[in-house]
């Protein structure tokens, strides 16, 4: 007796064709769902640290501009501890101009000092000078900001002039200046005077008030220095605050 093989049932080959199908699709739905979580997940990534970069940004510009206002602030405060300390020792007898020559636009001119003792001296030579000039020059550059500076000044062994002296040396003290201006105390006339003349005036000032701003900031720095010099008879007439 043969046997021979039957058929195979193709109905299970359609069933199983159909499930094959139900479930590729549904590989390819949960392929699709996977490809948009990691695409949002990118953006919300990009977003973050896009928020984070921001935010180092301006924490990194703070603190630039606290330190460079730290900078500034140490500047002027050692500026004017140096400038109180030399008026309040100067000796009797100095000879104090300003405003003689003309000024640049918005200061009041040079300030010329003879026979006091020498300040901002970073250089032994220095000391030997006979006089110091603080003067206002205007800053290389399209701004033309005002720099001040002090000048060392020597008299020449064989001057020909009174006012003839040899520059020792010079330094930038404050720089970016929008203006500087300074007024001088008379206490024989009781009033500021924006110039002193010592051939009108031999005695120096009693008080030197100095006002002065930078470029990029908008406050101003206003203080007020005593002379010590010959105090005779100027106490008394002290301005009235």
């Amino acid at each position: 007796m043969c046997i021979h093989p039957t058929a195979p049932f193709e109905g299970f080959k359609i069933r199983d064709s159909r499930f094959l199908n139900q479930e590729s699709g549904i590989r390819n739905q949960e392929s699709a769902f996977t490809l948009l979580e990691v695409l949002l997940s990118l953006v919300l990534i990009g977003l973050v640290l896009s928020g984070v970069f921001s935010v180092a940004d301006g924490a990194m510009q703070l603190g630039k501009s606290m330190g460079a206002a730290r900078v500034s602030e140490t500047r002027i405060s050692n500026f004017v501890t140096q400038w109180r300390d030399y008026f309040e020792t100067v000796p009797p007898g100095i000879s104090l101009a300003a405003g003689a020559e003309k000024a640049a636009r918005g200061s009041s001119g040079n300030l010329f000092i003879l026979g006091s003792q020498m300040p901002f001296v970073w250089d032994q030579r220095l000391k030997r000078a006979d006089a110091v000039e603080f003067g206002l020059v205007r800053a290389p550059g399209p701004e033309k900001t005002l720099n001040l500076v002090v000048r060392h000044l020597k008299r020449p062994l064989k001057a020909t002039r009174e006012d003839q002296f040899d520059t020792l040396a010079e330094l930038p003290i404050l720089e970016n200046l929008k203006q500087m201006q300074w007024q001088f105390y008379s206490p024989e006339d009781k009033k500021w005077f924006i110039d002193w003349d010592p051939k009108k005036r031999p005695k120096p000032p009693l008080f030197i008030k100095l006002r002065f701003a930078f470029l990029n900031d908008t406050r101003e720095h206003e203080y007020t220095f005593w002379v010590a010099g010959d105090l005779s008879g100027q106490i008394a007439a002290a301005p009235q605050q």
